[in-house]
């Protein structure tokens, strides 16, 4: 059944996700010919003609505003507007009458949300890199790119592949965290008689403090095991330790960031959960 959830989820906010997100690619075909073939042609749009040069600005504003766009578009829909209209207004009659328990509501949207805001991320970050990327900045990169790969080794004691193997989990994990705290805030704050709204809004703003509150520890918490005290360690035992400093920091933090994210869903979840099942209000 989950799987059936999933799909029409896809179906209904596809409706939306589709047509903005070939907005901001036709808006980056359109900027990239701008920039790549336009300026070639007609030098004179470089130059000290001020009407111009204010054209240029404009139109670089508007891209970056309308990346922006779609970014806070994206992240207001998926997480707040779609599973609150969905399961805490009128239409959440209907999707709890449904045969369904609360734990495939809950993972539907946070599946179906995930996915589209990786892909709007990647989106993203692939219109700005083809908008200003040209075939001289191909060359240099690719001429640099053995000395970029050893000096990140060099600084984080890893390989890019591997940082980039296990960054992508972990923004996926961090991404399911920070939506079910938007899902448990929402379903705390329906849970009111009135002023549902602002308690939701509310409940997220003290989840977001004792979040930040466990962040901040668990960082200090990570900053005393890295820095601990080498008073009375042998000279080989110094340089070893401190050789592979920077693998130890870079593997910390991401166990710190999982284990953030761990604690977070072990929390947001059962709370969604119980108050979805236990305490909804739809009146």
């Amino acid at each position: 059944m989950l799987r059936k959830l999933i799909k029409h989820e896809f179906k209904s906010v596809n409706r939306l996700m589709i047509p903005l997100h070939l907005g901001l690619i036709a808006i980056t075909i359109i900027g990239r010919f701008y920039i790549q073939l336009a300026l070639k042609q007609y030098p004179v749009l470089t130059g000290d003609n001020v009407w111009l040069n204010l054209a240029n600005m404009s139109l670089m504003l508007f891209y970056i505003v309308a990346l922006m766009a779609v970014g806070l578009t994206s992240m207001i829909y998926l997480s707040i507007l779609r599973p609150r209209k969905n399961l805490f207004t009128d239409e959440g009659y209907l999707m709890h009458t449904l045969p369904v328990s609360a734990h495939a509501h809950i993972w539907s949207k946070l599946i179906v949300a995930a996915i589209w805001l990786t892909i709007d991320t990647a989106l993203i970050i692939l219109s700005v890199f083809t908008m200003f990327v040209n075939p001289d900045f191909i060359r240099e990169i690719f001429t640099a790119l053995p000395d970029l790969l050893s000096s990140f080794r060099e600084t984080f004691g890893i390989s890019m592949g591997t940082a980039i193997a296990v960054y992508i989990p972990l923004f996926i994990l961090s991404t399911l965290a920070s939506l079910l705290v938007i899902d448990m805030s929402i379903a705390i704050g329906h849970s009111f008689n009135s002023h549902k709204v602002l308690s939701s809004v509310g409940v997220y703003v003290g989840a977001t403090v004792l979040r930040n509150l466990l962040g901040t520890i668990l960082q200090t918490l990570a900053g005393v095991v890295t820095s601990g005290d080498t008073a009375g360690i042998s000279l080989g035992t110094f340089i070893f330790y401190y050789s592979n400093l920077s693998t130890t920091v870079f593997w910390l933090g991401c166990a710190m960031a999982a284990l953030m994210a761990a604690i977070t869903m072990g929390v947001a979840y059962p709370l969604t959960y119980y108050f979805m099942t236990r305490k909804l209000n739809l009146e």
